[in-house]
């Protein structure tokens, strides 16, 4: 069986060239109107991490997320724009009309046709196949939608290495209920699974990757944008995910979410990109976040060490560290953190590392940068340094 994966080359964030790109991708896979047909309601769901400047590549660009939208309503279609921001952001229409306005969103709800979704309710949907989850609590838009289409941005991530058509999903989890499976799967393994059990419960017809800029580095929220100059789409997220990782040079082997799509058989035969080739760009290697590390022997030893003695093993794992001078005090990290290890004292973040299970939450949803993630000595001796 043969995956496909289209691929156009888009170099800037122009109107009249993102349309051309987005519209060659998606006609490669057989057309808009092979996902849906007139009088659908469609759930655009773009990486909405946090109200953000399009610029700082944290959030799938307003263009991107434009020019389906406006596709999508020449086809008959009407269209809600909806996520649950992450980055310890309120799930309140107060908030998301804020991370709206900050991500050059607002405009999109001038198109005639497309909603900015402000419904903040949710409700709870089944994963019958699930192996970690059986069921989730999910934003109403996301059960309301007819089909669902996936706009995903590729970035580095502090916990699974890479972000993009998997991880995107998460999204449809109300903004409270994150911090539970954080708490709930630490470990980045059991943290994919949960997330390949959400695509078994909420299945996209379409996922569309705005890889005309990346992040590399310390992502998803702090990492530095890096040029890419593609829009992929696919069918199957983990066949995106796989091409998008060998683009950017991010070895498959550091992803949990694709060896969990691999061992569940997700990712079968081979994946033929069509399009634009990929190759041309000649790329660099993202420059990974600092908690990524080799598959190496080692590696393997600590994990099967955290997995059985997780509170004494995590020095194994860098830790977040608060600058007070640079922290504001915004609680951001105390409202996401899900085992309570922030608090706010005198005006300041500061993180109770005997309760911290290195989820890195903390670090995602700091704005100003105010917390870094440092290294202990004996994880330097019995790991190796970032590779």
């Amino acid at each position: 069986m043969v995956t496909i994966v289209s691929s156009a080359t888009c170099h800037h964030y122009h109107e009249a060239e993102v349309d051309a790109a987005v519209l060659q991708a998606i006609d490669l896979l057989g057309g808009i109107g092979s996902f849906v047909s007139p009088g659908m309601t469609v759930l655009l769901k773009p990486n909405l991490l946090t109200g953000a400047d399009p610029q700082k590549a944290v959030t799938t660009h307003p263009m991107v997320v434009a020019s389906i939208a406006r596709l999508l309503t020449a086809s008959g279609c009407r269209v809600v724009i909806a996520d649950s921001p992450g980055a310890g952001t309120r799930y309140t229409p107060s908030s998301l009309k804020k991370a709206y306005e900050r991500s050059g969103y607002t405009p999109l709800a001038a198109i005639p046709g497309v909603h900015l979704n402000e419904d903040v309710s949710h409700t709870t949907i089944p994963s019958p196949e699930g192996r970690v989850v059986k069921r989730f609590l999910v934003i109403s838009p996301a059960v309301a939608a007819d089909v669902i289409i996936s706009l995903s941005k590729p970035k580095t991530h502090l916990l699974t290495t890479y972000t993009g058509a998997v991880k995107n999903l998460f999204g449809v989890v109300p903004g409270h209920e994150k911090s539970a499976f954080h708490s709930r799967f630490p470990e980045a393994e059991g943290f994919s699974e949960m997330l390949l059990d959400l695509h078994g419960a909420i299945v996209p017809v379409l996922h569309l990757m705005d890889a005309v800029v990346g992040m590399e580095g310390n992502g998803p929220l702090s990492g530095t944008p890096v040029p890419v100059g593609l829009i992929l789409a696919s069918r199957n997220p983990h066949a995106l995910d796989r091409v998008a990782c060998r683009i950017t040079g991010i070895p498959e082997t550091l992803v949990p979410t694709l060896s969990v799509a691999e061992d569940r058989g997700l990712i079968e035969g081979e994946i033929s990109i069509i399009g634009d080739d990929p190759a041309h760009l000649a790329i660099p290697p993202f420059r990974l976040p600092d908690t990524a590390r080799s598959a190496g022997l080692m590696m393997k030893i600590s994990r099967k060490v955290l997995a059985r003695f997780q509170r004494g093993s995590r020095v194994l794992l860098p830790y977040p560290a608060v600058m007070a001078s640079a922290c504001i005090g915004c609680g951001a990290c105390v409202r996401i953190c899900p085992v309570h290890a922030a608090s706010i004292r005198e005006y300041r973040a500061v993180i109770d590392l005997s309760l911290c299970i290195r989820c890195y939450c903390c670090h995602e949803s700091c704005e100003v940068a105010a917390i870094q993630l440092r290294q202990g000595s004996l994880s330097c001796i019995i790991l190796g340094r970032r590779q």
